[in-house]
């Protein structure tokens, strides 16, 4: 019985121990060409000319070879809610003044910023601190559609409302 038993324990357990190995996820590519950056927090990667495209699997490992792919990271927005503001943007469509109401039961100011339809900003981050209303002069800008951006300054919230400039 003694001399089984080192025999037994070197066929269940040395397996087990070969397999037990630390795993550490490396992202990898081969390509004629790339670059990995970071600025700002950013993390900025590209490959260039990958020679090979195909899908390797093991029973532990999935290869993907031709695509590059890194890490995935969802980003969250959080939405502010113009109902829970009780926001008002009036006239609309305006001829040159844009008065903007809001609630200042959920905080003391907001942040204004407007685009045109071509993502050029006309104005960048008013502060809009009249909760009974505030004016935006919009009597310079060509007719046409603006977007508003309205941020929360506390909670980082955005919302977007359309205007129309006669």
């Amino acid at each position: 019985m003694n001399r089984l038993f080192p025999f037994a324990f070197a066929l269940l357990f040395l397996p087990g121990i070969s397999l037990a190995q630390n795993y550490e996820n490396v992202l990898q590519v081969i390509s004629a060409s790339g670059q990995t950056g970071t600025q700002g927090g950013l993390t900025f990667t590209y490959t260039v000319g990958e020679p090979v495209v195909t899908t390797l699997s093991g029973t532990s490992r999935i290869v993907t070879q031709g695509f590059h792919q890194p890490e995935l990271g969802i980003v969250a927005v959080h939405d502010l809610d113009l109902l829970e503001w009780n926001i008002e943007v009036f006239p609309n469509p305006t001829a040159d003044i844009l008065t903007i109401r809001f609630s200042d039961e959920q905080g003391s100011a907001l942040r204004a910023t407007v685009f045109n339809l071509l993502g050029e900003v006309m104005l960048s981050g008013q502060q809009l601190t009249q909760p009974d209303g505030s004016r935006l002069d919009c009597s310079a800008w060509q007719p046409g559609v603006y977007l508003l951006q309205l941020q929360d300054p506390a909670t980082s919230g955005v919302a977007f409302v359309r205007f129309i400039r006669l």
